[in-house]
């Protein structure tokens, strides 16, 4: 037992609330597994793990609080513990969510198969965003002031950081905050952050009514301010709401290809705001429309064949979608499904393939500079000219001249 584990015990409580991990390292031995959620692995990169700078022979400062933004912008935190040998490694965690097209641009870099994007965006749905972490070192500051006898008796160095990265470290003058506030700001954001997984709980059951009425009691949670313009605080907030909600939804199973529009056109309405008032109003209207998704793709008028037919569809547009896979997985005759799907959709299962591949194919080539084979690959069509002419008959233009059209960043 440490003389300080009530102190340790509650950091921990707090950051796993955050969902940022809590790791301890030995010096002589190896971990055998980095809590980068395998991302590293999946990048072809597993021999970078023994180089990962929390080693002492990297680090020498024994009171001393490291940070470091990796390749990936992803930043750890660590330190070793007045214990002979022990680290604490925290993280990994990012100030920013990735889009699917910057994870598409990252899987072309790094050499991934389209067939493991899925691996690659459930890797980086693991990793927790944390926009502003100046509050997470100050509850380490508190922590290194308890377990080292004195503000005086540690310091805190910045590795190195990542391009995008921003400062991160307190300034000079930010350490010296009240223990006592410090803890009653960690009670805060323990409360604020159950708060926050219990909406997207009800989120992902599309539970409209329910979400809404948490909403409603919104101006009573504390809404720590960021920066002092309370209308860009609300508006921060309401963009962290869209975030939080687009990810419960995606939860609730809604596929990402219906979130997008509706995640988009919420945030264009964030800038809109000029009052408090509107903001809450736009986070309850949030919350309606993605409980709305998840009832629309858990109960929409289909049958339970053609919704996992569908489903089925949506999870993975490279894969085999010929009606006899379909088929196969369903455990159902061919000729029944053809046209069960037909007369529920209006659409034959060809048809709705196609629909729902170029639809992709158009958001991919509005939002990222990937080849146009690579494209058709991710859209699960291997002949870079077959997938040209289907484009082209529901679109009316080639892929390159839709990209020219649609695309600033071609």
């Amino acid at each position: 037992m440490m003389k300080y584990q009530a102190e340790y015990d509650y950091l921990t409580r707090v950051l796993g609330k955050m969902r940022i991990r809590v790791t301890r390292i030995r010096e002589d031995t190896l971990p055998q597994h980095y809590p980068d959620h395998g991302l590293r692995q999946l990048c072809g990169m597993k021999e970078t793990y023994q180089k990962l700078p929390l080693l002492p022979e990297v680090v020498t400062g024994k009171n001393t609080i490291y940070r470091i933004a990796d390749e990936f912008h992803c930043s750890y935190v660590f330190f070793c513990l007045p214990e002979e040998g022990v680290w604490l490694l925290i993280g990994p965690y990012m100030a920013y969510e990735k889009t699917r097209e910057q994870i598409m641009e990252e899987a072309k870099r790094y050499g991934i198969p389209t067939w493991r994007l899925h691996d690659l965006e459930a890797v980086y749905g693991e990793i927790p965003i944390v926009r502003d972490d100046s509050f997470l070192f100050s509850m380490l500051n508190v922590f290194g002031e308890i377990i080292w006898g004195g503000k005086d008796a540690f310091s805190m160095e910045d590795l190195q950081a990542a391009e995008t990265a921003e400062r991160i470290l307190p300034e000079e003058g930010e350490t010296g905050r009240d223990p006592a506030e410090i803890m009653l700001r960690m009670q805060s954001m323990e409360e604020r952050y159950t708060y926050e997984n219990e909406l997207m709980q009800t989120i992902a059951h599309g539970q409209s009514s329910r979400a809404e009425r948490m909403l409603s009691n919104f101006s009573r949670v504390t809404l720590e301010s960021r920066v002092t313009d309370p209308i860009r605080n609300v508006k921060n907030y309401c963009i962290i709401s869209n975030t939080l909600m687009r990810k419960a939804a995606e939860a609730g199973g809604v596929h990402p290809l219906h979130l997008d529009t509706a995640s988009s056109k919420l945030a264009r309405r964030v800038e809109g705001i000029t009052t408090f008032e509107e903001g809450t109003l736009l986070m309850r209207s949030m919350a309606r429309t993605y409980c709305r998704l998840v009832r629309n793709h858990a109960v929409r008028n289909y049958s339970a064949p053609v919704r996992q037919t569908i489903t089925y569809m949506e999870n993975d547009l490279t894969a085999d979608l010929s009606l006899g896979v379909l088929a196969g997985y369903l455990n159902m005759n061919a000729s029944y499904l053809s046209d069960l799907f037909h007369r529920e959709t209006g659409k034959t299962i060809t048809e709705y393939v196609t629909e729902l591949r170029m639809n992709h194919a158009a958001a991919l080539l509005q939002k990222t500079t990937l080849q146009i084979q690579t494209v058709a690959q991710h859209c699960g069509i291997s002949d870079v000219n077959y997938f040209s002419k289907l484009f082209k008959k529901q679109y009316l233009v080639t892929p390159r001249q839709y990209r020219t059209e649609h695309n600033p960043y071609r």
